[in-house]
């Protein structure tokens, strides 16, 4: 029963788990391949009804090239198979394939003619996907190709488009299936567990007593388990043995007494019974009244009165019986339960014979009954005793002078040894020789003094393979001479394994097996100690990885954690052995250096050495799968020689050391110095200050106007501005990155969302500003909250603006740290009208296979091309590149940082007309502007003045 519970329980979970896994499966399924389809409807509508609007102006224009060149840039959209322009006699105009050009339409794809028949007649486009490829999407667009004869007579074509979801249903069936299958793989290991523990709890305590009680229902009333002590087990044997000799003396005196109650029934008929057939009249002794409990004075004997005390389950038996003993002329003997008036049971044994007359007719019975309760529950209890000792721990029983006497069958499967091999020998064949006499010295001392002993041990098999076992060693006294020891193990390897493994998972980096923060900061405090005992400096370096992002964005995640991994072998061959080194996440580590000169200028240049050769050995070329990586790293250093220091300040150092030297140009070493603690302590008053900086209103808008070739204005970029009561004016360019490290830039930024938000919604009634738009800056940090879309959702709502009036400036590195999910927040908000602009463009790692995929408006020209336009040809280049690109992609383009006219001129050649910077307005409050926005007079693009300085 034991077995088979711990086996149908985790079934039965594993079952629904599975059945339940399925139909969430399917239900997943169905849902995700509808939305994909209304998804799919939806970009294809977008796509080619602003593709119609294209192909038409080029068309009627007779501009045949710009045409092909707007069709072939929308062919690239990654689900787009098919993109061709039809004319009414179903030949190619044009295509994403040149060599279908003129051919009939219907041979390269499923263009269908009826079908481009019936749109061209009815002039409305028609979308459905197709019977016979599910996955496809179909699109058939009406199309004026060709005004004829001053525009009275058109030529019509069918813009066809052929949309495949096949990839996008794929990637969302694998993503289904994988959901499932973790879920899956969490049940059924609950499941094992459940069977592990049923197993364990169950199982085990209900074999123990096995063995034992197999010969005693076997009729060995002379079994023992000699298992006697202070631990339960010990106890339950103690029982067991105290119960089988009661059960035996019982036995014996149950002999005696019978021997001395037949003579005493000759005499006064004790505890007897006797019954006339003839009359049927019942006579008990007075003992049989005892032994059932009953009242003579108030009970009249009977057949029927003794059938109804007998146990219901043992009725037919005893009756069975005593007609079997009439029928063969034989006396009868019957161990039976009774039932007592207050519900108990009780045991007895009725032994009768019949009397028959010289016929041969029964004319009489007589019989006796004896209370056997007793032997029968303690030979009930010696069963489970029995049972006890079958568990699945090993059990092994030794004499006094420590030979085996008896094992159970666990200890057979544990050990790998038979009883038959171990009956009289000593423990000690069992020994691996991991431990020394000392060790086995005091556990005997510990065992004879108290009684007891529990703990570890590891022990050899008989095939040799050394384990570790939990023993627990009882000593067996009789007449407080100890008789027996009696030892129960069980084998702790998987236990072990588990512990081991939860160790390296807590103090050590998956990935590169290098001590984690958590161990790291256990050694500095050892380390930290050393130092003020002996006076010994000792070092800390934090090591970053430069441009190791690149390798991630380039290559993928799989060559970043080779190349993390060959650093951390770089590190440790360079290090001594008292040194330390830990990966603290991502690309950064910390070496510790401990025990190196009691005099600083040596040990500066102990640290110095090693850090220079760390230096060297991480900037050698990384060869990752036959791909070529070069990197350098930037170390900070700081020193320390036990003198009052928080861990926390020691590593903030380094860090800031580390921080120095990438601003030195990377790939150097720097130490932490005396004008760095003054900046750490500024940095440190300047947090405490920003974080009661809103609370205390201390942060302001400003706004800088943006401009186009004509002066027109446009809108404005929102930026920072923080006056702090106790520090005055801090620069964003000191405030912002501090905000970013403590994510105070958080609550910050949203404060920044909904104002800007509440400004545009207050200028809705003026005649000038209600035009403008507000471009906000998004930290990379706010952006990479999981609730961003809502906190913007949120501002959008509550001020109640139009959400085409706010832009969202988000920076090329901060877009490319996860593309996929910069589509989906950037692809929500643009739902529902807001504007996107990625700024600093050109200055990061860009991919224009990213590019085309980002759902934004405006490419940001950054003001460092912008700035020296006139001298260097590689920037003027530059924003060639990038104004042709977002011209072929359809994205706006704008230049920031631009402060004199004569920047004017190269920028407009090169295809830019919006404009930001300080030939135009600086950044001011919200009053300067508005007033500069009122007062906004148009100025010629060939003046050296814009109209602000004409005020």
């Amino acid at each position: 029963m034991n077995r088979r519970l711990s086996l149908l329980i985790p079934l039965i979970l594993l079952i629904v788990t599975l059945g339940s896994s399925s139909l969430i499966y399917l239900q997943q399924d169905r849902a995700t391949q509808a939305a994909i389809q209304r998804a799919a409807i939806t970009d294809v509508t977008q796509q080619m009804g602003g593709l119609q609007n294209i192909l038409y102006n080029r068309l009627t224009a007779d501009d045949e090239a710009e045409a092909l060149l707007s069709l072939s840039i929308a062919a690239t959209h990654p689900s787009i198979r098919t993109l061709m322009l039809v004319d009414e006699r179903h030949h190619v105009l044009m295509a994403n394939q040149y060599r279908w050009k003129g051919e009939a339409a219907s041979s390269f794809s499923s263009y269908d003619d009826n079908e481009a028949d019936r749109v061209l007649n009815r002039g409305v486009r028609k979308l459905e996907f197709d019977a016979h490829e599910p996955t496809l999407l179909q699109g058939y667009f009406p199309l004026i190709t060709e005004y004829k004869q001053g525009g009275l007579e058109k030529t019509m074509g069918v813009l066809y488009v052929g949309y495949d979801t096949r990839h996008e249903l794929q990637k969302a069936k694998q993503e289904t299936l994988m959901q499932t299958a973790i879920f899956v793989a969490i049940s059924l290991f609950a499941s094992f567990v459940i069977g592990i523990l049923l197993h364990v709890l169950v199982t085990r305590r209900v074999n123990l007593l096995s063995a034992i009680s197999k010969q005693f229902a076997a009729g060995n009333y002379n079994a023992r388990s000699e298992l006697k002590g202070n631990d339960e087990l010990s106890e339950l044997g103690r029982s067991f043995d105290t119960m089988a000799l009661r059960v035996t003396e019982n036995i014996a005196l149950q002999q005696r007494a019978q021997d001395f109650l037949s003579e005493a029934q000759k005499i006064g008929h004790f505890g007897s019974w006797e019954l006339d057939l003839h009359s049927g009249r019942l006579n008990w002794s007075e003992e049989i009244f005892r032994l059932f409990e009953i009242d003579p004075a108030q009970f009249s004997p009977s057949h029927e009165a003794f059938l109804s005390i007998i146990h219901p389950e043992d009725r037919e038996a005893v009756n069975q019986a005593y007609t079997n003993s009439l029928t063969n002329k034989q006396s009868y003997h019957i161990t039976h339960r009774l039932i007592m008036a207050d519900g108990r049971v009780k045991w007895v044994e009725a032994r009768g014979s019949n009397y028959f007359d010289p016929e041969g007719r029964a004319i009489r019975s007589a019989g006796t009954v004896q209370d056997v309760t007793f032997r029968e529950e303690a030979a009930t209890q010696l069963r489970i005793a029995a049972v006890a000792f079958d568990t699945q721990e090993a059990i092994m029983v030794t004499d006094k002078e420590a030979n085996i006497i008896k094992v159970n069958h666990s200890f057979e499967l544990t050990t790998g040894f038979s009883e038959q091999e171990v009956l009289g020998k000593n423990p000690r064949l069992l020994g691996s020789g991991r431990h020394n006499q000392d060790f086995y010295k005091s556990m005997w001392e510990v065992l004879n003094r108290v009684g007891s002993w529990s703990g570890e041990l590891w022990d050899r098999r008989k095939n040799g393979e050394i384990y570790p076992k939990w023993l627990t060693i009882t000593a067996v006294k009789n007449r407080d001479e100890i008789s027996h020891y009696v030892g129960v193990f069980v084998d702790i390897t998987e236990r072990k394994k588990a512990e081991e493994e939860i160790h390296n998972l807590a103090f050590f980096d998956p990935l590169t097996q290098l001590p984690n923060r958590r161990l790291l900061l256990d050694r500095m405090r050892l380390a930290l100690g050393l130092s003020a005992r002996s006076k010994n400096f000792g070092a800390l370096m934090f090591i970053d990885l430069d441009h190791f992002k690149v390798l991630n964005d380039t290559k993928g995640h799989e060559y970043g954690d080779k190349m993390l991994i060959e650093v951390s072998h770089r590190l440790t061959q360079s290090l001594r052995d008292t040194d330390s080194v830990a990966r603290f996440g991502g690309d950064e580590f910390v070496v510790l250096l401990e025990s190196l000169s009691v005099n600083q200028d040596i040990a500066v240049a102990q640290a110095g050495s090693i850090a220079e050769k760390m230096r060297e050995s991480l900037s050698q070329t990384y060869i990752i799968e036959s791909y070529a990586h070069e990197s350098t790293p930037s170390i900070g250093v700081v020193l320390f020689n036990g003198d009052a220091i928080e861990i926390d300040e020691l590593l903030k150092r380094a860090d800031l050391a580390m921080y120095q030297a990438k601003e030195s140009g990377r790939n150097t070493v720097r130490f932490f110095e005396s004008a760095m603690q003054a900046t750490l302590e500024s940095r440190t008053l300047m947090e405490r200050a920003l974080r009661q900086a809103l609370s205390n209103s201390e942060f302001e808008l400003y706004y800088q106007v943006q401009t186009n070739q004509a002066n027109e204005l446009l809108g404005a970029e929102v930026l920072l501005r923080w006056h702090s009561q106790s520090l005055g004016p801090i620069s964003p360019a000191q405030f912002i990155p501090l905000a970013e490290q403590t994510k105070l830039i958080l609550p910050i930024g949203e404060w920044v969302l909904e104002n800007a938000c509440a400004r545009l919604k207050a200028w809705e009634t003026h005649p000038t500003l209600s035009k403008l738009r507000l471009a906000v800056n998004i930290s990379p940090v706010q952006f990479h909250q999981p609730d961003f879309v809502r906190q913007v959702q949120a501002a959008l709502t509550d001020s109640g603006v139009n959400p085409r009036r706010l832009e969202l400036e988000l920076t090329e590195n901060l877009v490319l740290e996860d593309v996929d999910e910069a589509i989906q927040k950037m692809s929500a908000l643009k739902a529902l009208g807001v504007r996107f602009s990625m700024d600093d463009f050109g200055t990061g790692y860009s991919s224009l296979q990213y590019i085309k995929r980002l759902p934004i408006d405006q490419l940001k020209i950054d003001q460092s091309f912008v700035r020296d336009i006139l001298t260097d040809p590689g920037d003027a280049m530059m924003v060639q590149t990038i104004a042709g690109m977002a011209r072929n992609f359809g994205y706006e383009v704008i230049a920031e940082g631009v402060e004199e006219h004569a920047q004017l001129l190269p920028l407009i050649e090169r295809g830019c007309n919006t404009f930001q910077g300080y030939f135009f307005s600086r950044p001011v409050a919200l009053a300067e502007f508005e007033h500069l926005i009122n007062h906004w007079v148009a100025f010629d693009s060939s003046s050296p003045s814009p109209s602000r300085r004409q005020l």
